[in-house]
């Protein structure tokens, strides 16, 4: 009884980690409109802390604030959702509705390949991707991400 009160606060001390660090890296990946003038932006650090994971394409970037953001739309969706999955989790600790991680990990999978397809049939020309088509992409992926790192052991707990 004493471990699973003792895993329970790693746990919830884990999770509250991965919900602080998440929710501040999806505000910061909006980039420097909260408070930069549009002809300073591009030289400001949220773009080279973003520039190792993203392209940061103008043309496949929304604007916030009249200030392109921080990261693409595919990764503004991948970094918001990923934080939307931990308040998610957190608002919903309660109930035990959470997937187990084999199904969440299929999502994954599913939701990853769905974006690579995106990236591939855009290159050959097949099909145009939009802002928003590559941001509803993102969402799913950083939407899974976080229901899978969080997501309950395939197993029976121990009692």
């Amino acid at each position: 009884m004493k471990q699973i009160s003792v895993k329970s606060e790693i746990s919830s001390r884990a999770n509250f980690v991965l919900l602080t660090g998440s929710s501040l890296l999806a505000v910061l990946a909006l980039g420097p409109g909260w408070y930069a003038d549009d002809v300073l932006a591009p030289f400001h650090w949220h773009y080279l802390f973003y520039s190792w994971v993203c392209h940061q394409d103008p043309s496949r970037s929304f604007d916030f604030m009249g200030v392109q953001m921080g990261v693409c739309s595919r990764c503004i969706g991948i970094y918001s959702a990923f934080a939307l999955g931990f308040w998610l989790k957190a608002i919903t600790a309660r109930f035990e509705i959470w997937p187990h991680k084999d199904l969440a990990l299929g999502f994954l999978f599913l939701f990853a390949g769905l974006n690579g397809f995106d990236v591939l049939i855009n290159a050959l020309d097949i099909w145009t991707n939009t802002h928003y088509s590559r941001l509803l992409l993102g969402i799913g992926f950083g939407l899974m991400a976080s229901i899978f790192i969080t997501s309950k052991d395939s197993f029976s707990p121990m009692l």
